[in-house]
């Protein structure tokens, strides 16, 4: 790997599991000082705000899509928890 991240691969599942991971994992302490939101919503709101963002700046947002993004946001949320508990919840152990 020899760029950072890019569009392209924020669009693949892989690439928006990624982000969003990487994302709550920097916000989330923040976010408990302020307000007592359950992780998993805010990891919901990461992944559909990464998934819309990818359809806005690539040119493939449409009317259409929005429903399947907001299921797509759920199958990346559901990754991202997943990734989290084999990685940094073993590290905290």
């Amino acid at each position: 790997m020899n760029e950072f991240l890019t569009w392209e691969f924020l669009g693949t599942f892989a690439g928006a599991t990624a982000a969003t991971t990487l994302i709550v994992q920097f916000l989330k302490l923040q976010v408990d000082k302020v307000w007592k939101i359950p992780t998993r919503y805010i990891v919901y709101i990461i992944a559909a705000l990464i998934l819309f963002a990818v359809q806005a700046f690539t040119g493939s947002f449409t009317p259409e899509n929005i429903v399947i993004t907001l299921f797509n946001a759920v199958v990346v949320t559901m990754a991202a928890m997943g990734t989290y508990d084999v990685t940094f919840a073993k590290l905290g152990k």
